[in-house]
């Protein structure tokens, strides 16, 4: 929703709203209903199921914001607005979907603060953007700096994935249930959505393929989630048990 085009097109702005609906929904789902719709023989972890209603609540105000201030605040000012909401999305969707994904790693809990203070950069580079109404330090340096991170998130991610694969066939005969392999499907449809949504400049064909995504990567969370048992350690046998 970069202008006024995306405003004007009532398919999109309905694409839109149920977008937002199923984001909510998904969030509403998540945190209230602790069974699962999937598999009932599944006990998902209660802390990935908070860090994604968090990241759908993210994507709920997104999509507020982005038409809020589009509309009622900043409409005549382009530059501040658009620098403005993309370092929102930049600093809650992307952490929140590093959190995510790293709880999904179940063999020990990785830090989540470095990547949070690697935001730290995007942010500076867009508040001196909007003081200065400099386009290429608030927008392409910031989204140059961003995407730095997530690159950086990735070949970490991989690394880890690899790591906790190798946890599992150590400690399990039976992975049903357990592996996580697909949540790398999430991470490049996350760096395709982040692309559409920091470089169409506009373009509706990627506006509508952006929020088909969204609505596609909703679906994928909620069903991970409801699929991947939560692992635990029993401490006093010294070994690894699952629900």
């Amino acid at each position: 929703m970069y202008d006024y085009r995306g405003l004007q097109d009532v398919i999109f702005i309905v694409l839109y709203c149920v977008a937002a609906f199923f984001a909510v929904l998904a969030a509403v789902y998540l945190l209230w209903r602790r069974g699962n719709a999937f598999a009932d023989d599944v006990w998902s972890s209660r802390v990935l199921r908070r860090w994604t209603a968090a990241l759908m609540a993210a994507i709920v105000a997104s999509h507020v914001w982005w038409y809020v201030i589009g509309i009622y605040w900043l409409a005549d000012d382009w530059l501040v607005r658009t620098i403005t909401v993309i370092m929102l999305d930049h600093v809650t969707l992307v952490p929140l979907v590093m959190a995510l994904l790293l709880a999904m790693l179940q063999d020990r809990r990785r830090p989540l603060w470095p990547w949070l203070v690697a935001q730290s950069p995007v942010v500076v580079l867009a508040v001196v953007g909007i003081i200065c109404r400099d386009w290429y330090l608030g927008y392409e340096l910031a989204h140059l700096c961003q995407l730095t991170v997530v690159v950086a998130f990735v070949v970490y991610y991989i690394v880890a994935l690899r790591q906790y694969g190798r946890w599992l066939l150590d400690n399990y005969a039976d992975l049903e249930r357990k592996e996580v392999w697909q949540s790398m499907m999430f991470v490049l449809a996350l760096l395709v959505v982040y692309e559409l949504y920091t470089t169409n400049a506009g373009e509706m064909a990627k506006e509508y393929l952006s929020q088909v995504i969204t609505l596609v990567i909703i679906a994928f969370l909620v069903w991970r989630v409801e699929t991947l048992q939560e692992l635990e350690t029993e401490n006093n046998e010294n070994e690894i048990i699952y629900r």
